[in-house]
């Protein structure tokens, strides 16, 4: 199932790359050919260092009586690309009991994804909470509370303008007093420039590391796949704070340009946690680098 989910869910990447793949595919790889199946890579939003990685790969994996053989050399490609993405340990799981600090620029689909997460472990019947500490957002906690409500977990509510740093103090305390397995915290989307957010941001890191005993805290960047190449700007952006534990990607669906999740990991060392294949409350998946990599080849 979580295969097939995320065979949907990059079907537009896996179109876009099998025809540039056919388009360029002549014969034996040659440079001219390793250059334009380069370009085709890039195309799809996998910086040059990265695409670069992955074909030298694929060349190694490759006996020579499969250099002129198109579905050889995808097989190569997609090997190459699973090898990257197996740098990390396979994420099967957060370890609870667990805080999770959720973060993300405007429009990547944060709060939505934190109310798939907790679906998720509420459907596996695991206790969880929900703290609303976007008190930036005008109706912010609202929206979060509406899904809390949908999928009947508590959740710690805030007011526009509060403190988002004595929420979650509030919400560990709250979880620690009734035994939660896993407490996501929502926070208020911010861009890098925006000194006030992202100062607000480094106090709530303080906040759970001090008041965070008995639970692993994680913190999670929420990623949009249609915006590209600008994603990983905003990872890098974020990790200047903390280096992330993990990313989420979310609008995989309607996006051409999967191979951000290959530069996430590659470029910036940070592994996949979940993976966003649909608007519904259970279109999240574990991530998996054999899967994906037969998703989008």
């Amino acid at each position: 199932m979580e295969e097939k989910k995320l065979d949907i869910g990059f079907l537009r990447t896996k179109r876009s790359l099998g025809e540039r793949f056919l388009d360029v595919f002549t014969g034996s790889i040659d440079d001219e050919l390793y250059d334009e199946l380069l370009e085709a890579l890039i195309l799809s939003d996998i910086p040059y260092d990265t695409a670069e990685k992955i074909l030298d790969g694929a060349k190694k994996n490759l006996r020579r009586g499969q250099m002129d053989d198109l579905e050889s050399v995808k097989d190569a490609v997609r090997q190459s690309i699973a090898d990257i993405l197996s740098a990390h340990e396979e994420f099967t799981g957060f370890d609870l009991p667990a805080v999770v600090l959720a973060m993300g620029v405007n429009g990547v689909g944060k709060t939505t994804t934190i109310a798939k997460i907790a679906n998720m472990y509420a459907a596996q019947g695991k206790s969880v909470m929900l703290a609303a500490a976007d008190t930036f957002r005008a109706a912010a906690s609202e929206q979060l509370g509406i899904w809390a409500e949908r999928i009947g977990i508590p959740v710690i509510s805030s007011q526009q303008g509060q403190d988002a740093s004595s929420v979650i103090f509030d919400a560990i305390s709250s979880a620690r007093s009734r035994g939660v397995d896993i407490l996501i915290c929502d926070t208020a989307g911010r861009l890098h420039n925006n000194r006030n957010l992202m100062e607000e941001l480094r106090k709530m890191y303080r906040v759970c590391e001090k008041n965070c005993e008995g639970f692993r805290l994680y913190t999670v960047v929420v990623l949009d796949a249609m915006t590209g190449a600008s994603s990983l700007a905003q990872l890098s952006e974020f990790s200047e704070i903390r280096k992330p534990d993990g990313v989420v990607i979310t609008k995989t669906d309607g996006s051409a340009k999967g191979g951000m999740v290959i530069a996430a990991v590659d470029k910036y060392d940070t592994p996949v946690y979940f993976v966003g294949v649909g608007e519904g409350l259970e279109d999240i998946c574990l991530f998996d680098a054999a899967s994906f990599a037969e998703a989008i080849i």
